[in-house]
This record gives structure tokens, C-alpha cells and sequence, in this order.
């Protein structure tokens, strides 16, 4: 009923603005053409925005439209006025004593400075109810860039009026996307959206195209920005044809300003604009839809390793991949793997476990820990150890990143986050590389499935289905969310219902912060001098479901055991949780906490290795396990301790059960003999010596080598 109300208010607005219109035409006679296109803008959106309330598209309050009808009604007014308008203008500027060129130059540049104001808001106003806090440095910045746009426009059209305005819609239709988007995915959009719009398109179909409050006012915006736009004219006529050249010559002068406005500063280390792609929206509405995406697209250019030249590189990883082919691909042990994969054709399971680490290592001893009873001691696994990831406390996406595509973050660049960023299909995948061997590949993840854009990102690297949260309706939960052992069910499920081989990879969810649930009922209590007894629960919480998770594994490698098909385990965590930096800083002696108990020592947990680098690496590390429930020729199984990282796995497990291996990764398991391990951090020397990533004399020429072969394979793909 409120709709249907809104619908006639909308339409006698309509009625009045034409009635109006006529008796001003009975008055002063029939209006300009231009006068006439000005005043049908009012007309329309009033007229569609009736239609929407009509057809129960417009989900807002009363108060929205109103404003819309106060704003199409002056604007109305002001283009049936313009000629006594600009009159009065002149005769001001006559008072002052400037000449009529000086005044129409001023008052051209005053309209397009509220057209960049009322761009801002057209804009902002569709998605951002947090619009009157976002950071007046930021919203400043983007209207100054919108008030270039608009001067790009207005020279273009000649410094006709219609300039203004077009800016002032593609300000609107920007925030009318971003409304969309928000409202389906809860998201911001991101420069790398714009690689997919093929496919955004063609699962558009599928929504509900409804509006809010906040679209009308920004609809309101974009008719006060026609009633100035209309105000503002070009020279007299017959200046006009000497002036087109120097239009255009302004117009590409602002173009140029443009251009060195969004590309020269950097948003992030100069400017200070922040981003954490977790609450990219959230950031958005702080600092600006254009600010904000700005910012992300300087942050898209991976850097192109010193003295990169293609033809060099295919060499270089040519030489790698020949050095592997001569050595571990030469023997005798991977030669009988070869033979045994091609027969046996096993399923791969892998399993990145939420939080997952042996904080043993942590001087566990100490404080009476001594770690996972069953990861890190499986005697019959075919490696297992420590794995030394690039985040901490967050950044789970890029542990899987790393993971499934082979790339280092090491050598894409600190606080990047790749799922957010880039277009992964080019991107070298498990996924894909897989699939094209026969398999059937499956992502699970029970959460919501636009979590880190895993939704696209799966398709995008080539995973035939993906089970989200609702594939999980009912099954048991734990702590934080559905139970690594329903996940398990879902893995079994899987091999049940086909006798094809099977790619799979789990991601899971209950062991996800935060830690002071204390829905876990009776845990073991851990104490540890130093810490609060509220940090000192929360480690004991987290360390209970550490155990939780252990003992599902066990159970699940058990369950593996009985059956009659060949499966083949990878088991890792993402990344310790945030508290293990104030955990290893009371180990420490140091000053954990300030006067008012704030904890003040170790690092944020902020997901990548800048945001905490006062962390060292012992809390950059998770564990890792490859188990097979067959016995793998060529392999002893025998428990060894291998250190690895995130995106070696995947080739070290290829190359362990004889799966073919791409020429990335056999040049990756080359390097690994001389560089076991890689992060954001550093490197691993084959002696064990860890050497940081800031200590560019001491790096090993296999990290220049690997950093120059990922751009190969990935960066130089990106589009």
C-alpha cells in the first residue's frame, strides 16, 4: 500500500511539472528545444521510479521519494527559469564590475564544482548509509577527481551543460552498481570485476533488481546536477567554430591532470588510504567508492622481476625443468610412482584447515603443551613438518592461493590478496591441472560462498562444483561453524557416489577465531606466565579444538584405510591465530599489556606479514601432512620431516604419488633442493639457515631464479 502511495505522489509530481510547463509556455511561449530535454530528465526518473513502486521494486521509506520530488520540482523550475537565471547572474556580475565573459567564466566554474559535489553524492549516496563519516581527507580527493572528469566532459562537449550532466550519470550509474553488489554479495567492486563482466552478465538474470532509500537520493543528486548542468552554456555562436580546437586541447589537458592524479601518488603509501579486502565494502563507504577502487588498482601491477626478459626466462626454467628430468625425474623411485599413478589413477583429498599449527613449537614445553597427538608424528605419512605460510591471524585466501596455483606471495607482493585482485584463470591450478587428467574436481567450504570471492575464484581456477554453506544445512557444528568431521562425511559422500578419480579440496571452518566462545564445555586449561587469564582461556579454547581437529583427521585417515580405492591425503593449515604473537611474547619476558590491559606486544594479526612485523617466524608457520592409505611405490612412508611452504605443496605431493608434473612444477622441486622453503618472509637455505626477505645480498640466486619463473607462469598472464 505504501508503494502504490509513493507511485501517485511520484506521478502528480509528474502532472504538476507538465502543467507547469504548459503554463509557462502559454506565458513566455513554447520552451527550447534544450529547455524541453532538460525538463524531460525530472519527468523520467520521476515516472520510473513511480513504475518501480508500482511493479514492488522499491524497498525504502517515504522520506526518499519526497526528497526526489522536492529536488525534480526545483530542478523543473530552474531550466523553465534559466533565461532570467543567467540574467540576474550577469547583472550581479555587472554590480562587481566584471564583464559578462568574466562572469560566465566564474559561474561556469562554480557549476562545475557543484556538479562534482552532486557527483559525489550520486555516487556515495545509492550504497553508503555511513556516507556523513567517511573521511572528509577521502571525500575531498574524490571529488576533486570527479571534478577533473567533469572538466575532461565539459571541455568535450563544447563547455555545454550536457558535459556536466553525463559525469554526473556515470557517477550514479557507478553507485547503482555498487548498490547491486552490495546487496547480492555484501561486497565492493573491484578492478578485477571488470575482467568478468561476461560472466557477471550472464548470471545477472538471476536476481532481484529491487532499490532503496539511498538510490533515490542519489537520483535526487542527479537532478539537482541537471538543474545546474542546464545553467551552464557555451560561448556565443559565433566564437564557438575558432574554439572547438582549444576545447578539445583543455580537454585534454584536464585528461593528462587526470591521469597523473590517479597514477602518480600512491593512494596507499602516500595518500594513507587503507585497505583489508575482508571489509573492502566497509572501506569503500570510509574513504569513497572512487578513492577506495583507485587505491586497488595501483595495488593490481605485480613488479616485474630486475633484468625480466621473456625469452631469457623460458630458458632459465627450461634449464630447471632439465635438471629435475636428469635427476629425481631420472630415478627409479619416481619412474615406479609414474607407472602406479597411471594405473591406479588415485584420489586426491586436500584439506586446509582453518587455524590449524603445533604451537608446541612455541617453547610448548614450557607451559606443559606438547602438541597435536596425531599431525606431526603419523609414522606412515609420506612427509609431514612445518610449513611456513605468508599470513598470520587472517589472509586465509592467500595460504589457498598459494596453495592451489603453484605462486609464492612472495613474489605477487606484500598485503596483496589475490583472490580479490586478479583474474585466476590464467593462473596456474591443481584444480585445472587435474580435470585435465579425467578427474572430477570438487571446492568445499562450509560458509558463505562469496567469502573471499570464492565463488568466482573456484570457477575461475577450474573446479567442476563447489559445496558452500548450504550444502551443509544440518550437518553438526563446532565452535565457530559446521565440524571438520561433517566435512570428512562430505569427502566420503564424494568417493561414494562416483567411481571416477576424484580432485578435492576442503576448506574448513571450525576452528576460526574468535576464542572466547566458551562453547566448548569442560577443555583442558593451559596457563602460561605472562598472559591474562582471559588470554590464557582463549589459548585453551583454541588448543581444544586444535585437539578436536587432530582427532577428526585420525578418524577420517582411518575411515580412508577401509576403503577399496587409493586415496591420497594432503593435510595443511592456513595460519596460527592472532594470539600466538602475545603468546610468544610473554614467552619472551616482554611487556604483553599496557596499564589498561591492552595488549601491546607482538604483532595485530592484520593477515599478511607486514601487518605484523614485529611476529618473527616461528609464528609464520602451521603444520602440513601428504598421507596415501596405499602403499606408494617409490616412497618409504615412513614419517619423514620435510620443511615446505604453501606453494611447493602441490608439486612436492605430485611428484611423491607420480602424478605428472607441469614444467613450473618440476622446475619448483629443482629449486626446492637449494630453497625448501618460501614466504613472504624469506627463504629457507638447504642447511636450514633461514635468510629474510629485506636481506637482498644474503638471498640465494634460486630466489631470484623462482621469482623470475612465477612471473613467467603467472604475473605476465594477467590481463
Amino acid at each position: 500500500m505504501l508503494a502504490l502511495l509513493i507511485a501517485l505522489v511520484l506521478v502528480a509530481a509528474v502532472v504538476g511539472i507538465v502543467v507547469t510547463t504548459l503554463r509557462f509556455a502559454r506565458q513566455n511561449g513554447r520552451p527550447r528545444a534544450g529547455q524541453i530535454c532538460w525538463l524531460a530528465v525530472p519527468l523520467l526518473v520521476l515516472a520510473g521510479l513511480a513504475t518501480l513502486c508500482v511493479l514492488g521494486l522499491y524497498q525504502g521509506g517515504p522520506v526518499e521519494p519526497i526528497v526526489l520530488v522536492a529536488a525534480a520540482l526545483g530542478s523543473s523550475q530552474v531550466v523553465l527559469r534559466r533565461e532570467r537565471i543567467l540574467a540576474d547572474v550577469t547583472a550581479w556580475g555587472e554590480k562587481r564590475g566584471w564583464s559578462q565573459p568574466q562572469t560566465h567564466t566564474r559561474f561556469t566554474a562554480v557549476a562545475l564544482l557543484a556538479g562534482a559535489v552532486l557527483g559525489h553524492l550520486a555516487v556515495e549516496l545509492p550504497y553508503n548509509y555511513e556516507i556523513i563519516w567517511m573521511a572528509p581527507q577521502y571525500a575531498l580527493l574524490q571529488v576533486l577527481i570527479i571534478l577533473l572528469a567533469i572538466g575532461v566532459l565539459h571541455f568535450l562537449f563544447q563547455r555545454r551543460g550536457a558535459g556536466m550532466f553525463v559525469g554526473a550519470c556515470l557517477c550514479f550509474v557507478i553507485g547503482l552498481a555498487q548498490f547491486f553488489i552490495a546487496s547480492f554479495k555484501s561486497a565492493a567492486i573491484l578492478p578485477n570485476d571488470l575482467f568478468v563482466l561476461g560472466t557477471a552478465a550472464a548470471v545477472s538474470g538471476g536476481y532481484t533488481y529491487a532499490i532503496g532509500g539511498g538510490v533515490v537520493l542519489g537520483l535526487a543528486a542527479l537532478l539537482l546536477a541537471a538543474a545546474v548542468g542546464s545553467l551552464v552554456t557555451p560561448a556565443p555562436a559565433a566564437s564557438r567554430g575558432r574554439r572547438v580546437a582549444a576545447n578539445l586541447g583543455c580537454s585534454a589537458a584536464l585528461l593528462a591532470t587526470l591521469v597523473a592524479l590517479v597514477t602518480v601518488p600512491s593512494y596507499f603509501d602516500t595518500l594513507g588510504v587503507q585497505m583489508k579486502y575482508w571489509y573492502s565494502l566497509d572501506y569503500y563507504r570510509k574513504q569513497g567508492f572512487i578513492t577506495s577502487f583507485v587505491a586497488v588498482a595501483q595495488d593490481l601491477p605485480i613488479d616485474v622481476p630486475e633484468g625480466y626478459d621473456e625469452d631469457d626466462v623460458s630458458k632459465l626454467e627450461a634449464s630447471y625443468v632439465e635438471r629435475y628430468d636428469e635427476g629425481e625425474g631420472a630415478s627409479e623411485e619416481r619412474a615406479a610412482a609414474e607407472g602406479q599413478f597411471d594405473a591406479e589413477r588415485p584420489s586426491v583429498i586436500c584439506i586446509m584447515n582453518e587455524s590449524f599449527a603445533d604451537l608446541s613449537e612455541l617453547d610448548g614445553a614450557s607451559w606443559g603443551y606438547d602438541g597435536p597427538s596425531f599431525v606431526g608424528s603419523a609414522d606412515d605419512a609420506l612427509a609431514q613438518g612445518s610449513l611456513n605460510v605468508s599470513v598470520l591471524g587472517g589472509g586465509t585466501c592467500n595460504t589457498e592461493f598459494e596453495f592451489l596455483t603453484g605462486v609464492s606471495l612472495a613474489y605477487v607482493g606484500d598485503g596483496k590478496y589475490p583472490y580479490s585482485l586478479y583474474d585466476l584463470s590464467v593462473a596456474p591450478s591443481l584444480a585445472r591441472q587435474f580435470s585435465d587428467l579425467g578427474y572430477e574436481t570438487t571446492a568445499m567450504h562450509p560458509n558463505y560462498a562469496t567469502n573471499w570471492n570464492r565463488d568466482r575464484v573456484y570457477e575461475a581456477l577450474g573446479f567442476d562444483e563447489f559445496l558452500s554453506i548450504d550444502d551443509f544445512a544440518g550437518d553438526e557444528v563446532y565452535h565457530s561453524g559446521v565440524s571438520d568431521a561433517a566435512t570428512y562425511d562430505k569427502c566420503l559422500e564424494l568417493l561414494e557416489n562416483s567411481d571416477e578419480p576424484q580432485f578435492i579440496f576442503d576448506v574448513t571452518m571450525q576452528n576460526h577465531s574468535g576464542y572466547d566462545q566458551n562453547n566448548l564445555g569442560d577443555v583442558e586449561q593451559y596457563h602460561v606466565d605472562g598472559l591474562s587469564d582471559y588470554d590464557n582461556a582463549r589459548l585453551s579454547e583454541y588448543l581444544a579444538c586444535i585437539d578436536e581437529s587432530d582427532r577428526a583427521l585420525e578418524e577420517f585417515l582411518d575411515e580412508l584405510e577401509e576403503l577399496d580405492r587409493p586415496v591420497v591425503v594432503v593435510f595443511f593449515g592456513d595460519h596460527q591465530p592472532a594470539l600466538s604473537t602475545i603468546l610468544e611474547a610473554a614467552l619472551n619476558g616482554e611487556q604483553v599489556y599496557d596499564e589498561s590491559g591492552n595488549a601491546i606486544a607482538g604483532g595485530t594479526g592484520g593477515g599478511d606479514a607486514s601487518g605484523d612485523a614485529e611476529a618473527t617466524l616461528e609464528t609464520y608457520r602451521s603444520s602440513y601432512l601428504i598421507w596415501a592409505n596405499y602403499d606408494v611405490a617409490g616412497c618409504a612412508q615412513d614419517g619423514r620431516e620435510l620443511d615446505a611452504s604453501p606453494a611447493y605443496l602441490g608439486a612436492l605431493t605430485a611428484g611423491m604419488i607420480g602424478a605428472p608434473l607441469t614444467d613450473f612444477q618440476k622446475a619448483q622441486l629443482a629449486i626446492r633442493e637449494d630453497m625448501p622453503a618460501v614466504s613472504l618472509l624469506g627463504t629457507a637455505l638447504a642447511d636450514g639457515t633461514w635468510v629474510s626477505a629485506d636481506d637482498g645480498d644474503a638471498l640465494p640466486q634460486a630466489y631470484d631464479d623462482l621469482a623470475q619463473i612465477t612471473y613467467l607462469e603467472f604475473a605476465s598472464k594477467l590481463r
